[in-house]
């Protein structure tokens, strides 16, 4: 049986990530992250069994990462929804390679989370029920607000990424904030508990043109 090798699996997938951030999934081999670790094919393919192993186990570590860096948890359960909106953005407008790599079939695999509200997960559960309290709206419609949102962000993440739409951070904001705010007033949410809960004063023009999203 082989040696445990020296270099950490970790700084493997570490290494694997960044290649794919830097050069693009196509650039991603076990010799490339080889070369990059200075070090022989050998402990990284003891590692995964080759590249369909180092690929299966970079998709958990790069979402990961993603969600550390790009996604942050905010004051209170809508607000980190509205977080994750603006970290889509960022992450398609700053590390485009990365978001091709997760969500833009440069991969066989499906996300290892799915493309769904996950709402069998209890946690999952209870962050839309409390969007609903705070809302003051049912859970039905939170789930059918947060999918609406999910795919029309994870869009405009793909326009981004493919170079198709070029615009600042601020006009991507803004745009999740006028698509976001016409769907939770046609629910019946009122001005002030959307005031409420952004923690900012929306009630003139002016207002609307803050960095406020809702994914």
């Amino acid at each position: 049986m082989p040696s445990s090798p020296k270099i950490k699996k970790e700084d493997m997938l570490q290494t694997a990530l960044e290649l794919v951030a830097r050069d693009g999934y196509a650039a991603l081999t076990i010799k490339a992250v080889a070369r990059e670790l200075g070090c022989s094919t050998a402990p990284i393919s003891w590692q995964f069994g080759g590249m369909d192993g180092l690929r299966e186990e970079l998709i958990p570590f790069a979402e990961q990462y993603v969600e550390e860096h790009y996604y942050g948890r905010d004051e209170n359960e809508f607000a980190t929804f509205e977080q994750k909106g603006k970290g889509t953005i960022d992450l398609a407008l700053e590390n485009p390679n990365l978001f091709r790599f997760l969500y833009m079939g440069e991969r066989s695999q499906l996300l290892s989370t799915g493309f769904k509200l996950q709402t069998d997960n209890p946690e999952v559960a209870n962050v839309y029920r409390k969007m609903a309290e705070l809302l003051g709206i049912t859970s039905k419609q939170v789930m059918d607000f947060a999918m609406t949102m999910m795919v029309y962000t994870q869009g405009m993440g793909t326009l981004i990424a493919a170079g198709i739409v070029k615009d600042t951070k601020e006009n991507m904001y803004r745009m999740l904030h006028n698509t976001g705010i016409t769907y939770l007033k046609g629910l019946g949410v009122k001005d002030r508990t959307l005031q409420a809960i952004s923690g900012c004063d929306r009630s003139d023009e002016s207002s609307s043109k803050g960095s406020y999203s809702v994914l």
